[in-house]
């Protein structure tokens, strides 16, 4: 299809095994795990690839599922007491999430409240984000001390999910890092990218220079349109004369007409 729609683009499949090298402007590809006729079977056939794939790793997935922790009748306490201490370090990636998270995991039901820095037993709140997560992956990331839950858990996509508003990046930034030398790691990069007093020229607006999301440099990823600046790395939107943020709560940016 991109052959076809732009053939001045020179596409390349990377998958696992692949091999590139590139010298001089000229790139070799290479696949020490598949045959050239392997990968384009997988493309050509892909329903018989996958029912290939659901028939010959029965064993794998079994022995997954085996390798799961029982699930602990303290799920509550344990998640409490690992998750509150990383939150009082974490200010400025509390004040990002800033709203309540459910997280329903078996027959355990918690708020992750950000703003106040506390994990509580829900208690019919409203929440901006939940999630539901079956026990048992729980319970093996508790077992294990697994500091990275947005790999572990997120990218097996064995959970759901809901949101009110946009993806929030804190959010998934803070359950990537449940141990103090990452946390202190990224709440000390988001504290050198935080606003110095620096302001930029926006068309008739002065706004200062880092966006009040992800400190991107709005002189070169903010434009102005009818009073509202939108900075083009995430599309988030402010009103420039009140200073409100329209995508989130909070995050209010400094802006003044010249």
């Amino acid at each position: 299809v991109l052959k076809q729609s732009h053939p001045q683009t020179a596409g390349h499949v990377f998958m696992p095994g692949t091999v590139v090298e590139i010298n001089n402007g000229i790139v070799t590809m290479t696949n020490e795990l598949f045959t050239d006729a392997e990968i384009a079977d997988m493309f050509t056939n892909k329903w018989a690839y996958f029912e290939n794939q659901r028939a010959t790793r029965q064993a794998e997935l079994v022995a997954e599922k085996a390798s799961r922790a029982p699930v602990p009748a303290d799920l509550f306490e344990q998640v409490k007491a690992w998750w509150e201490p990383l939150m009082k370090r974490a200010p400025i990636l509390c004040d990002g999430i800033g709203a309540l998270v459910r997280f329903t995991i078996g027959d355990d039901d918690l708020v992750a409240d950000f703003p106040k820095g506390e994990v509580r037993r829900y208690s019919d709140e409203a929440c901006r984000y939940w999630f539901t997560i079956p026990a048992d992956l729980v319970a093996t990331n508790l077992r294990d001390h697994e500091i990275d839950w947005s790999n572990s858990i997120f990218l097996s996509v064995r959970f759901t999910a809901g949101r009110i508003g946009k993806f929030n990046e804190y959010l998934y930034t803070f359950m990537k890092c449940l141990s103090e030398q990452r946390i202190d790691y990224v709440e000390n990069w988001y504290s050198e990218q935080s606003d110095t007093g620096e302001d930029v020229r926006i068309d008739d607006w002065l706004v200062q220079r880092r966006c009040p999301h992800l400190r991107a440099d709005l002189s070169k990823t903010g434009t102005v349109e009818d009073g509202v600046l939108t900075c083009s790395l995430h599309d988030w939107k402010f009103d420039l004369a009140s200073g409100r943020c329209l995508t989130s709560q909070g995050h209010e940016i400094r802006a003044s007409k010249i």
